[in-house]
């Protein structure tokens, strides 16, 4: 159930972003990306984005799809998403890093 609300929270909040044409193209940050720095980038993630589960409403993002966790960083690093904390990591973020983490985190297996 939490994960059915995290889609269509998803859904409601990005599709704005995800039809604009004014964002970076989701292929070329992946590009840039190395999945080695993703998961040395990926420890501090993990501090809060559990491995096995839905913890107080923050998402497992292990295996999430790499186009959408890209676009979710986005959203967040362009304040189109609002979460305070989110908004502070994304923003330092740089898109060679954002597409390091989202490979990383897009080959990890997702929690049954």
């Amino acid at each position: 159930m939490k994960i059915l609300l995290f889609v269509i929270f998803f859904l409601t909040s990005f599709s704005k972003f995800a039809f604009s044409d004014e964002h970076s193209d989701e292929q070329q940050i992946i590009a840039m990306g190395d999945i080695e720095y993703g998961e040395y980038l990926g420890a501090e993630c993990a501090a809060c984005h559990l491995q096995t589960g839905v913890s107080e409403g923050i998402p497992v993002i292990n295996g999430i799809d790499a186009e959408v966790f890209v676009a979710l960083m986005l959203a967040y690093r362009s304040k189109l998403m609002e979460n305070p904390v989110m908004q502070m990591i994304a923003g330092r973020l740089d898109d060679e890093q954002i597409g390091s983490l989202a490979l990383y985190f897009s080959k990890l297996d997702p929690p049954k």
